[in-house]
């Protein structure tokens, strides 16, 4: 084993001859050497991977001192090293050390701290301090959290607590990510527990500033199962396969719609099915449309709407998911064309526009030449029918629109032939407005759910927490 002590000696031996043929630049040379008169460490039994605090009283009333090295060392490996800088005739210090957990370390391990204190003119003394013992940590779960956002439980396994699983997982086929012991209640990492990352090419132990692992599953179209072993520091994955209820980005094909970058997919959805989301599509920041979709799970969603063929839009930046379909139309559906909706995202404006520049949450305008020009209020039953937007636009309070029956701008729907309940937010006679003019109250933007009903010339409006 190497240790400090013969790197120590070499420099030593090379200074000293040194000193014999140049000036002292500390005066004359006295023959000196520290003396560590108490050394410890607290607590005496620890966990790997957590921090001790190494306390210290040294002295060398001829010489100032310089430097107190240390190691600790474990068996036959040197688990950290370290210096701590010291000044005078007399050092007292309680400096807290990092001691990280190696692959194959073992438990209730024996542990030696060796120190050495050196002097200004390379005098060195040295101590140990012994009776120390490391314990492998163990946990109840690890959270696997994937740079994109998605979150994947890891639990030990029975029998062997070293090892720790996820089954039946949807996760994307290689990613980017760490593995936590806690999270804040927010779903970010709690860096007060143990986070594995990536070190020089390993997995290891990170603080804040460490880098994530990166796995990839070569087989199969997604990764199913996934087994971290916490002695080996090692991983294995298994595949899976989709199937015909999956939805997957592998079989999105790409679309640019109003200079914005889409994936699509065209497929029949049936009413009451649910559906298996796999990878970056579970990511549970990604907003389905609540008027069509259930959201049973992250990785699972019920559809809501009338079985049939159907376009399946994800948008990566606004992190949403909407469903649109050829020549909709009355009495499936009510169109909403105009200024200020939006179908909902938990993604900020400033998130958007940093993106598609000029653009925001609200995107829809007078027309019906794509997708982002309206919105579609689905027929939930007879006569009656839901949409919920984000509206007004955040950037300016203001929204006017109308709802029609189909692209034709066909029966458009007048405000001043309905009864508004609920959140009183729309005035005007002809479009439906939201106002912001100079005597205006603001109204709030947030999203809404809008329940028109035909027969009975009403329309109710509710705010919503999505």
């Amino acid at each position: 084993m190497k240790t400090i002590y013969l790197y120590l000696f070499i420099f030593v031996t090379s200074f000293t001859a040194l000193l014999w043929s140049c000036d002292d630049e500390y005066g004359p040379r006295k023959e000196s050497t520290p003396v560590i008169v108490s050394a410890a460490a607290t607590p005496a039994t620890f966990t790997f991977g957590d921090t001790i605090t190494l306390s210290a009283e040294i002295i060398d009333p001829a010489t100032m001192l310089s430097t107190l090295f240390y190691e600790v060392v474990s068996g036959e490996n040197v688990i950290t090293t370290g210096s701590i800088p010291l000044s005078g005739d007399t050092a007292n210090l309680s400096n807290n050390v990092f001691v990280p957990m190696i692959r194959n370390q073992a438990d209730n391990a024996p542990v030696t701290i060796n120190l050495i204190a050196q002097n200004v003119l390379k005098g060195t003394s040295s101590h140990k301090i012994e009776g120390l013992t490391g314990k492998r940590p163990s946990y109840s779960k690890l959270y696997l959290v994937a740079d994109n956002g998605i979150i994947a439980l890891l639990n030990p396994q029975s029998g062997d607590k070293n090892k720790y699983s996820g089954s039946n997982l949807t996760l994307d086929s290689s990613m980017r990510f760490k593995l936590a012991e806690k999270l804040h209640a927010d779903n970010t990492i709690d860096y007060s527990g143990h986070v594995y990352g990536n070190v020089d090419g390993r997995p290891g132990l990170i603080n804040e500033t460490g880098e994530s692992l990166f796995i990839l599953t070569p087989t199969g179209d997604y990764t199913k199962g996934i087994l971290f072993d916490n002695l080996t520091y090692t991983f294995s994955t298994t595949s899976g396969n989709l199937g015909v209820d999956d939805l997957a980005l592998s079989i999105f094909g790409s679309q640019d719609i109003d200079n914005e970058s889409f994936r699509t997919l065209t497929r029949t959805l049936e009413n009451g099915k649910s559906y298996s989301l796999i990878g970056i599509l579970g990511d549970r920041m990604n907003l389905y449309n609540p008027d069509f979709f259930e959201r049973l799970s992250d990785n699972q969603v019920k559809f809501l709407g009338k079985t049939g063929e159907y376009t399946v839009y994800y948008n990566p930046v606004r992190k949403n998911v909407f469903v649109g379909t050829d020549n909709p139309a009355y009495p499936d559906y009510l169109l909403a064309t105009g200024y200020g909706l939006g179908y909902p995202t938990r993604v900020t404006s400033a998130e958007i526009g940093a993106v598609y520049a000029g653009h925001v949450r609200t995107h829809t305008s007078w027309g019906f030449g794509h997708i982002m020009n309206y919105v579609l209020l689905r027929q939930i039953s007879t006569g009656i029918y839901q949409g919920t937007f984000y509206t007004p636009g955040d950037h300016d309070h203001y929204a006017g629109f109308k709802p029609f029956e189909n692209t034709g701008w066909g029966n458009e729907k007048k405000a001043g032939d309905f009864t508004f309940t609920g959140e009183q937010i729309i005035t005007g006679d002809n479009d439906w407005t939201i106002p912001n003019g100079e005597n205006d109250p603001v109204i709030e933007s947030a999203n809404y759910r809008f329940t028109v009903n035909l027969t009975t010339k009403t329309v109710h409006i509710q705010k919503v927490t999505l």
